[in-house]
């Protein structure tokens, strides 16, 4: 698995590639949590355009992240699901969950415009 983070406007971007399962599970948990201090509200961007394969470690993984965006008054948008990741998405029922966008661009366009942030939490 690789992570690649970076910021891009009001968003922090993380572009996932290979396979999100339990041997990658935890160390993108660490990172993309910690990445969530760069935006305040966190305004998060999960790239999934090149993961392969997605175990029930990595739902996990994005279900914590989705949990801790929340709570901070943020925005999480998964986008880039390939047809293996959307039909789990849909067998769980959690493209019911999480806000999904084709791109990662159509997601980073969403979060840039004004009114589309969650206010500041406070």
């Amino acid at each position: 698995m690789s992570i690649s983070l970076g910021l891009q406007g009001p968003c922090v971007i993380a572009r996932l590639t290979g396979d999100f399962d339990f041997a990658s599970a935890a160390e993108v948990r660490d990172r993309v949590t910690k990445a969530l201090d760069l935006t305040q509200p966190p305004m998060l961007v999960i790239d999934m355009q090149g993961v392969e394969v997605c175990d029930s470690s990595g739902l996990s993984v994005l279900v914590y992240v989705h949990k801790a965006v929340t709570a901070s008054g943020g925005r999480l948008l998964l986008a880039g699901l390939n047809g293996r990741c959307k039909h789990l998405f849909a067998i769980t029922a959690l493209d019911k969950f999480f806000d999904i966008r084709s791109t990662a661009e159509l997601a980073i366009a969403e979060l840039s415009e004004p009114g589309n942030s969650p206010p500041f939490p406070g």
